[in-house]
């Protein structure tokens, strides 16, 4: 009987390690996937197509004109959205250029061991994340204030979005960056009332309410490459699905992370989870 019963334990020892490994390794692939994003999206705003520097270099304004509107023929993201934001430098300042300090900090707030070893660094750079954040929250209000949403962006010969198509947009809008500074002010509340866990949880809820973008640019230069598109209308449309589609998957995504690392943290004991 005592052999059967140590059999047993170490059958069901066994069974907790291959899906403790397995939930680690699924932290990991997630860990990779946000940071590919998070390195995408300050590339898109450093490096190329910048639009906080529309405008403000004739060097950038001539690539972009050679890149965009020389070669436009209603089947790419259409120039508008990245010129219009020339002039103005409200919006430049606040929603583009801090997204790269937003989006550059992501790995780092991540990482188990930059948050273990370099407490200091980590919390100064977390309050340049979240800083960043609340920028990039104005920057957006700006921009349904100065009516310069992607529907504005395409040529006014294809039909323009109806009114209730224009109300949802702005809606979601107005809710999902009302979540993003949400969780970015919650992360902050419970980091100081030393609730790691829950800070944790609202961080990678944080991010997956903004990261999304990364993933929304990827699968439309990924169907404007593939020539998938077929005109304007069509790119508009892909444009918004992508919004939508992109939020919810990390979203959802953030929302298994938590999961798994609460699972993770039970097993492992108080304070000794260091995934993600």
């Amino acid at each position: 009987m005592c052999k059967e019963s140590d059999q047993n334990k170490q059958i069901e020892l066994l069974g907790t390690a291959r899906t403790t490994g397995m939930k680690i390794g699924i932290l990991k692939v997630l860990y990779c996937i946000t940071t590919f994003f998070s390195l995408f999206m300050v590339a898109w705003i450093v490096i190329f197509p910048s639009s906080w520097l529309m405008g403000r270099s004739d060097f950038h304004d001539h690539i972009v004109n050679e890149a965009f509107i020389k070669t436009y023929d209603g089947t790419q993201v259409p120039p508008g959205t990245v010129t219009k934001y020339a002039g103005h430098s409200l919006i430049q300042f606040t929603h583009i250029l801090p997204g790269a300090i937003w989006a550059g900090a992501i790995p780092f707030q991540l990482h188990p061991t930059m948050r273990q070893t370099y407490r200091k660094v980590h919390r100064v750079s977390g309050y340049a994340f979240l800083t960043s954040s609340i920028l990039m929250a104005i920057g957006i209000l700006v921009i349904l204030a100065r009516d310069l949403t992607f529907h504005n962006d395409y040529p006014s010969h294809i039909p323009p979005a109806d009114d209730a198509e224009l109300l949802q947009m702005k809606t979601s809008i107005t809710v999902l960056t009302g979540w993003f500074v949400y969780t970015a002010l919650a992360a902050v509340v419970k980091a100081r009332s030393k609730d790691f866990e829950a800070h944790r949880a609202f961080v990678v809820r944080h991010v997956g309410s903004g990261i999304w973008i990364a993933l929304q640019r990827i699968i439309v230069v990924c169907f404007q490459g593939l020539g998938l598109v077929s005109g304007p209308l069509q790119m508009r449309n892909l444009f918004g699905s992508a919004v939508t589609g992109s939020t919810c998957l990390t979203i959802l995504a953030s929302e298994y992370a938590i999961r798994l690392l609460k699972k993770d943290a039970e097993t492992a004991g108080p304070t000794k989870s260091k995934h993600l």
